[in-house]
């Protein structure tokens, strides 16, 4: 894997936030004592170009100098104050967003170039989709590739089941959802994102996927997702609410969801190809990334 510097990103939007009218797309990244990766995830954001955007940060009363940091960034609006998990910060997010698109991106993930104008472009185009959701990257912290993450939008009986189909990184979806109330269950402090879906899809939502890769996902060592025993217990409790006639045949339908990512290429991917990260505390350039081989299979 080749590493190069990349051209000098377009620097953050005046210090002037723009007004909800010029509010294409906002994003809204919870954060707690994670500023090396914040600062990551803030300059993904502030570089993307031909769209309005807001970046909303709901931090956790963080000790790590996030709430000194984030008071010097003219290209972000910050809330500081505890909340009872990630999922409520991120719906307090939502609630004060004024964009006409909004998403959910974590401190350890970043857009890769070009998203956000993709993404306005596409809702603008298809008035039809309510939700879209692409591909994403799983890379380590210094930027190399561990695997790429291609999904489809599969039947509903596969969506109502664990893993999560919709990554919600490369995830995107009009206000009117929260608008209607749908916003994250907060009794769930791992799988909210599954039963939101699983919920937005029973309401009669369409979704729709691109074959695209819209987000990078970073691996830290600390992610929640590998570190958290209560995942278990929250899945079982998660489940309680899908049909027994989905339940009871988990096995089929995850073998219909595999095949469907069989048919629809998610196991292959032409070498080499390129993608762009940030990886330093600064709001630098980006840094292209070249992989000479790629796989689709990964470990925590």
């Amino acid at each position: 894997m080749m590493l190069m510097d990349a051209p000098e990103p377009a620097r953050p939007r005046d210090a002037e936030m723009p007004g909800a009218a010029d509010i294409d797309v906002s994003v809204i990244t919870p954060s707690l004592n994670m500023l090396g990766y914040l600062k990551r995830c803030v300059a993904s954001v502030a570089d993307q170009d031909g769209v309005g955007y807001e970046h909303i940060i709901m931090d956790g009363a963080s000790t790590d100098g996030t709430a000194e940091w984030l008071a010097a960034q003219d290209c972000v609006t910050a809330h500081i104050g505890r909340d009872s998990g990630m999922y409520q910060a991120v719906n307090r997010g939502f609630r004060s967003a004024r964009g006409r698109i909004l998403a959910h991106l974590n401190c350890d993930e970043q857009y890769l170039p070009g998203t956000l104008a993709f993404v306005a472009r596409f809702f603008d185009e298809h008035p039809e989709i309510d939700l879209l959701f692409g591909d994403t990257l799983t890379v380590r912290p210094d930027g190399r590739l561990v695997a790429y993450r291609k999904t489809v939008r599969p039947v509903t009986a596969v969506l109502s089941l664990p893993p999560l189909y919709v990554p919600t990184a490369a995830t995107f979806f009009r206000r009117q959802i929260i608008e209607d109330g749908h916003v994250y269950d907060e009794s769930f402090k791992d799988v909210a994102d599954l039963a939101w879906i699983r919920c937005l899809v029973r309401s009669g939502y369409r979704l729709s996927h691109v074959r695209r890769y819209l987000a990078a996902f970073t691996l830290t060592g600390q992610n929640r997702s590998n570190t958290v025993p209560s995942i278990r217990k929250e899945l079982e409790r998660y489940l309680l609410g899908v049909p027994w006639w989905i339940k009871r045949f988990r096995g089929p339908w995850r073998a219909v969801g595999w095949t469907e990512k069989l048919l629809a290429g998610c196991y292959h991917e032409r070498t080499p190809f390129s993608y762009a990260l940030h990886l330093s505390d600064s709001m630098a350039a980006r840094k292209i990334f070249v992989a000479e081989a790629a796989s689709f299979r990964w470990r925590f």
